[in-house]
């Protein structure tokens, strides 16, 4: 049934087009058809004919520009190019040897699920062949039948995932065959349940990448069984790895401002025990960041100090309702009267500076589109929603007004961690949960994303769970300030829409590219980010304005395999830089 399903699947999969191929001047792919492999599964009465099938739809769409070869051409010379080794079970010491020379000569790799882990006579021989070449190392598997759990999470403006929102949720599907758990110094994607959780089996890496003085190589630790799987996802990350390991530079639009890697919102739902906001602001000030107090209007009018002292420490003021109670399927009259309450409080006390609470946190996470439209009408322009409120893990734009373009539609902010209630429900020691937020930190960074964590007031008192962690939470937080933007609810809301007003495009001009931006009305966007996936590691290309009306360029080097080009954009217009790698 399986095998039937994947046929199906292969008429429908791939569209005709290639972010990659350039022309057949570029390096060419080999795609290795293994006679041990074939042999092996033949004689246990299987064979990797629908694997191969998906491999050959997926190249002859994407760029006619593949060679299959076997084990005679592998042995002799092949030129640099891109040798896919898929799921290859079976290598015998002379393709093993042949692939290293291949390396070792310029040559790129890209290898699936177990390749080279059995020898000539189907001799379990380990993981070495993954380790040497692809700095690979597995630790274990997903297993199944918990398959259907599983969603790849590539890593947003990564050299391998760029083209994929950071943090997806890309569901893996049942597979015939457990996927692999990887450790790599360089990961394009991890493998978690939807919640996004860390679990106790291990490493939870599913793709990486490698460059070495002489080769680049990619791996995959699943095999291919892409028809069960978020299939235009896969294909695009195909569409990724192989201009990177043809080291063809992308030029494209990063999520963040200034070069940053990620985003970080620390935000406070202000209800019962309000008066302890001030000691999670202490915390973020010890750090120099401020943040979002979501404030119940209905307490915080019993507290108008602490509301005006959080504002003038630089701290975002926005709403979390009038009274703990959600909005969701209430009528419409009815959660208009509630908002017009919430604001008239909050005038109380914020009086001419009322037109700085933009932003709305619905008690519960509970809202529905009716809210969003209300919030809108009332001045409200972000608001903090639940995780199922998008597969990414990136803010977006409120659909619920199709009328509204990016500049009025509502940006919505994810929650995408785990909050005090949680943890506390969870039974979690403040240990384990000091532990979990530097993972799921780490996981944000990586993954070009962005985290989200609420806390609550009423659990900020005294011996609360989270008093305990914060202090070492947020030491843990500065220690990767020159990669992640910490700001408040409101320039995460002002930045989105700054970001939509550019579209970045890359033209190709011999063995250089050409990066044009296109402004919007009124312009004013500050510090746009254009991420370059460099041809080789550690490169630092050179950039220069095609024309008068181009403004300048601040070229930052992110890591080893990533540039990135910073511009502030005062006015709208079309702006072109020509960018040459040495």
């Amino acid at each position: 049934m399986k095998a039937q399903l994947v046929l199906i699947w292969l008429t429908m999969l791939f569209p005709i087009s290639s972010a990659w191929a350039k022309s057949a001047s570029e390096p060419p792919i080999y795609f290795y058809l293994s006679p041990l492999t074939a042999q092996y599964l033949h004689a246990k009465g299987s064979n990797n004919n629908a694997s191969l099938t998906i491999w050959r739809k997926y190249l002859r769409k994407a760029c006619q520009c593949f060679t299959e070869v076997g084990r005679e051409e592998l042995l002799g010379t092949l030129k640099p190019g891109v040798l896919i080794l898929a799921s290859t079970e079976l290598l015998d010491a002379e393709e093993r040897q042949a692939i290293r020379a291949f390396a070792a000569s310029g040559g790129s790799l890209l290898a699936t699920w177990m390749t080279g882990t059995r020898g000539a006579q189907g001799e379990w021989v380990g993981y070495d062949f993954l380790d040497e070449l692809f700095k690979v190392r597995v630790v274990g598997e997903f297993r199944r039948p918990n398959n259907e759990h599983w969603f790849m999470i590539p890593f947003g403006d990564g050299p391998l995932s760029w083209s994929i929102p950071a943090g997806r949720r890309m569901y893996m599907g049942e597979t015939v065959h457990n996927m692999l758990r990887i450790e790599s110094p360089h990961l394009a994607a991890v493998n978690m349940n939807w919640n996004r959780e860390k679990d106790d089996e291990g490493a939870n890496g599913t793709v990486a990448f490698h460059e070495s003085d002489t080769h680049r190589s990619a791996y995959f630790s699943f095999p291919e069984a892409w028809g069960f799987t978020s299939q235009q996802g896969i294909i695009s990350i195909l569409d990724n790895t192989l201009a990177w390991l043809r080291r063809q530079p992308k030029a494209f639009k990063a999520a963040w401002p200034h070069g940053k890697q990620a985003a970080h919102l620390m935000e406070m739902d202000t209800e019962d025990k309000f008066f302890s906001a001030p000691n999670f602001a202490k915390d973020l000030e010890s750090i120099g960041v401020r943040g979002t107090f979501y404030s119940l209007t209905s307490e915080a009018i019993k507290f108008p100090e602490v509301v005006k002292d959080l504002l003038a420490r630089g701290h975002e003021i926005a709403y979390h309702a009038d009274v703990h109670i959600g909005f969701a399927k209430d009528a419409p009259a009815k959660q208009e009267a509630r908002i017009i309450n919430m604001r008239q409080q909050m005038q109380t006390i914020l009086g001419e500076n009322i037109h700085l609470a933009t932003g709305f946190r619905a008690p519960t996470e509970s809202y529905d589109a009716n809210t969003e439209l209300i919030m809108r009408k009332h001045g409200i322009e972000h608001h903090a929603a639940n995780p199922s409120s998008t597969e990414d893990r990136l803010p977006f734009f409120s659909k619920v007004d199709p009328s509204l373009g990016p500049e009025q539609a509502l940006v919505v902010l994810p929650r995408t961690q785990y909050d005090d209630v949680n943890y506390t429900g969870m039974g979690f020691s403040p240990e384990k949960v000091l532990s979990t937020l530097k993972y799921d930190l780490d996981l944000v960074v990586m993954g070009g994303a962005f985290g989200l964590l609420s806390v609550h007031t009423q659990n900020y008192i005294n011996e609360g769970l989270l008093p305990k962690v914060m202090p070492d939470y947020v030491k843990y937080v500065e220690t990767y300030k020159d990669r992640l933007w910490i700001p408040r609810g409101d320039q995460i809301a002002t930045w989105w829409r700054q970001r939509e007003r550019v579209k970045v495009k890359q033209l190709e001009e011999g063995k250089d590219i050409v990066v044009k931006l296109s402004v919007a009305e009124p312009g004013q966007v500050t510090g746009l980010t254009v991420m370059l996936t460099n041809p080789r590691k550690n490169v630092r290309p050179t950039v220069s304005p095609r024309s008068r009306s181009a403004i300048g360029v601040k070229v930052v080097a992110v890591d080893p395999f990533r540039t990135a080009l910073v511009f502030d954009l005062p006015k709208a217009g079309e702006f072109e830089y020509l960018v040459r790698f040495p």
